[in-house]
């Protein structure tokens, strides 16, 4: 291998390494791992996630891009905290995405009956938590079923920024007054748009998810800071 491939190929692999990080950390906040504020120390999370503090480094700038964590001069690396000046923009998005999936939904029906296995899984998880009050598995598995429907469309690259519009929403719902209250009503919402979806009721499906999400940007808002 001549020097320029191998400059080529490590910084091809550098990238890689950095953006496979960004997904991992993303994860965690998903899942509820990571929470709003948090501080992301470098050299303690490099050596939690077995990488160096460069590729940690790069992770970090692509998580500053898709607005997953802050970076506060003279302090360090935080886990975004969300505020109401995000909240028209994320629901905008998902409103668009979400309700556009639905729509191309009858168009693919082994892709439909794959997704609504998926769905249907992430709702029985959050029903199951829901009940024993874990929280945090409620949230994951609400953004696994929200994930599912964008996975509707059939575009790999929508459903990996699908995933990390998820992960902010996430962020901001882990910041609400109640986090239990957020998420508990959500659980049968969603079993309604995946019973819509399963009966083919697809315009019923995508005027349930709109008013599903208007009472969610709402009921987040109402439970943020100004600024």
């Amino acid at each position: 291998m001549c020097p320029q491939s191998f400059k080529i190929s490590h910084m091809t692999q550098a990238i890689a390494a950095s953006l496979d990080l960004a997904a991992r950390i993303t994860a965690k906040i998903d899942q509820g791992v990571l929470t709003p504020g948090t501080r992301l120390p470098e050299v303690a999370l490099a050596e939690e996630l077995g990488v160096s503090r460069n590729t940690l480094r790069e992770a970090f700038r692509v998580l500053m891009q898709d607005g997953l964590v802050d970076h506060i001069p003279n302090r360090g690396v935080f886990v975004h905290t969300f505020t109401k000046s995000d909240v028209e923009d994320i629901y905008a998005y998902r409103t668009f995405i979400e309700v556009a999936a639905i729509r191309s939904a009858r168009k693919n029906p082994q892709l439909l009956e794959q997704s609504l296995g998926v769905m249907r899984e992430a709702y029985e998880r959050g029903a199951a938590a829901n009940a024993v009050g874990d929280w945090q598995t409620v949230g994951s598995a609400n953004s696994a079923f929200h994930l599912a429907i964008v996975d509707l469309a059939g575009v790999a690259r929508l459903s990996a920024d699908a995933r990390k519009v998820l992960a902010l929403a996430r962020i901001g719902f882990m910041a609400t007054y109640n986090v239990e209250t957020f998420h508990s009503i959500y659980v049968e919402k969603n079993h309604q748009i995946l019973k819509y979806l399963a009966a083919g009721e697809f315009e019923e499906a995508e005027q349930y998810l709109q008013k599903y999400f208007e009472d969610s940007r709402d009921d987040l808002s109402a439970h943020l800071p100004e600024f």
